[in-house]
């Protein structure tokens, strides 16, 4: 009878937590920018003119905002953003991993028997995601409320909708249209296929992506052409032209797949009349453009910086056609990254006067750890690989050869530390149990690993170097500042500290907690973030 009465008290409670938040916002807009660095909204403040301006001024910044775990990934930081968890509870753990078991790779949101929709898309779905996201607990709170996800990405509008939004859409570069999988829905309804029918990406991409501003506002930021950027058509300056035959598979590489996906996201809250119905529902919306163009040229490129104007612009457009459709003072927002990049290393020694290199793993790294493998074999009298995958040890073929697993640790780490650019390697018993003062970076692994999903060892590059199988462009993964260090804001009428910067640690898992305690929307155990004081009062 307790028990019945203790449950009863508490669902009561979670009632009347969602209903004082009655006078709270009606539409609540969750905004990952994936690689957006948090110096970019500093650096670039100057030229902000929309969105980012808006949202510095009048809201609420966390100006010393980390993830808190490696891998810094796109696939594990839309999961920690939508279920404030990281990566050793949610089990999304990078984009792809090996599975133990079968040798085989997974992606991230695989989903073999996710069917296709009216004929397109399918083939993904949150399977792979073993907890609950801030949708979800919405959806429990306030069975009325929608939860809508949508991305450039799958991975992205995927693992941030949590198990069971509403509708969940990403780009398919094939057809241009944005589609979803039967895992949601079996029928697209209406205002989907009325919005591919119109063909976006014909009607709305230009031939040429030209600079926004004048040449003066880009050239006081560096020159337009770096040594490890990437070409386009010959030159790695502007302008870039898009054929139109490849308008749509190129949608993505610049700033107009993002205004695609905004205004996606306008016919979303018009057809489902998000926050016009009297209760409050949840707008997920990762724009993935600032880390195509990332990618290729660099944070510190022209691209860059063109990219950052015109998503300002686009986003001040968006929350004004969000407050003019649902009313002022009835829109939240809370912006974030799934992770940041390092900059071109090439950018880095020529302009910075940095200590940087670019690592090709597969001509720097992969040869030598073959190398220690045959090495390790002739040691042990066996023909079997003793590291396979690069990612596993054959303990088995150790124990015949009479050394334990320690011994054989021992020595994989001597070789692999013997490799320039390796600076730490951490084992799955290290990941698991242990904990070491002397080496600050194993909290980051430990928080980012999924014993069922990890490797047997992982290693850490040495800062400033940037492992990569391309000559050009930059890339993310590490726990480094320069790959973990992102914008964590938000918005909204009745905030406290509006315009002020928070300079205490905090974390991007505790951005869902956060606007669920807002909200007064309850959150389950599995959630490692805290809710944010300054917010969620």
């Amino acid at each position: 009878m307790k028990r019945i009465f203790s449950l009863l008290v508490v669902m009561l409670m979670c009632a009347i937590g969602f209903l004082q938040s009655a006078e709270r916002p009606r539409l609540v807009i969750f905004i990952s920018i994936d690689q957006m660095k948090a110096e970019y909204l500093e650096r670039y403040r100057g030229e902000f003119t929309g969105g980012f301006k808006r949202l510095l001024e009048e809201g609420v910044v966390f100006a010393n905002a980390d993830l808190n775990y490696a891998p810094s990934e796109t696939g594990p930081g839309h999961a920690s953003l939508g279920t404030g968890a990281y990566p050793a509870h949610s089990g999304i753990i990078s984009n792809e991993w090996i599975d133990p078991k079968s040798g085989k790779e997974i992606y991230c949101v695989d989903d073999s028997i996710a069917g296709k929709v009216d004929g397109e898309g399918g083939g993904y779905s949150p399977r792979n995601l073993v907890i609950t996201g801030l949708g979800d607990w919405w959806k429990q709170a306030a069975p009325a409320s929608k939860v809508i996800s949508v991305s450039i990405k799958d991975r992205a509008a995927i693992l941030m909708g949590g198990q069971h939004p509403d509708y969940a859409y990403w780009y398919d570069r094939k057809t241009g249209h944005m589609v979803t999988s039967d895992y949601y829905i079996r029928h697209a309804p209406d205002w989907v296929k009325a919005f591919n029918a119109e063909d976006w990406v014909q009607r709305n991409m230009p031939d040429t992506w030209i600079k926004l501003l004048p040449e003066s506002v880009y050239s006081k930021y560096g020159t337009d052409q770096m040594q490890g950027e990437q070409q386009t058509d010959g030159s790695t300056s502007f302008p870039h032209t898009y054929p139109r035959e490849k308008k749509k598979s190129l949608l993505p590489s610049g700033p107009f797949g993002d205004t695609m996906v905004l205004d996606f996201a306008r016919s979303a809250v018009r057809s489902e009349k998000l926050g016009q119905r009297g209760v409050t529902d949840l707008l997920l919306v990762s724009l993935s453009c600032t880390d195509y163009v990332g990618h290729a040229y660099g944070g510190n490129s022209h691209e860059s910086i063109d990219q950052l104007v015109r998503l300002d612009r686009s986003l001040g457009d968006f929350i004004a056609d969000m407050e003019k459709t649902v009313g002022a003072g009835n829109v939240f927002v809370a912006l974030s990254s799934d992770h940041a990049a390092m900059p071109l290393p090439e950018y880095l020694t020529a302009i910075e006067h940095r200590s940087a290199r670019r690592v090709l793993v597969q001509e720097d790294i992969y040869p030598k750890v073959e190398e220690l493998d045959r090495k390790l074999q002739k040691q042990l009298g066996t023909t079997e690989h003793i590291i396979v995958s690069k990612a596993f040890l054959n303990y088995a073929a150790a124990t015949k050869a009479h050394v334990d697993s320690t011994t054989l640790e021992h020595r994989v780490r001597e070789g692999l530390l013997r490799i320039d650019g390796i600076a730490d390697v951490f084992f799955r018993r290290e990941i698991i149990n242990g904990a070491s003062r002397n080496r600050p970076y194993l909290a980051y692994f430990q928080r980012g690993y999924f014993p069922l999903r990890g490797k047997d060892f992982l290693i850490l590059p040495c800062e400033y170097c940037l492992f990569t199988s391309s000559k050009t462009g930059t890339t993310h993964g590490t726990p480094y500042k320069y790959d973990t260090h992102v914008p964590v804001l938000f918005w909204g009428k009745d905030l406290n500290h509006k315009g002020n910067r928070i300079a205490r640690a905090v974390h991007t898992v505790d951005i869902a907690p956060t606007i669920a305690r807002y909200f007064g929307v309850p959150y389950p155990s599995t959630v490692d973030g805290k809710p944010l004081k300054e917010i969620a009062r």
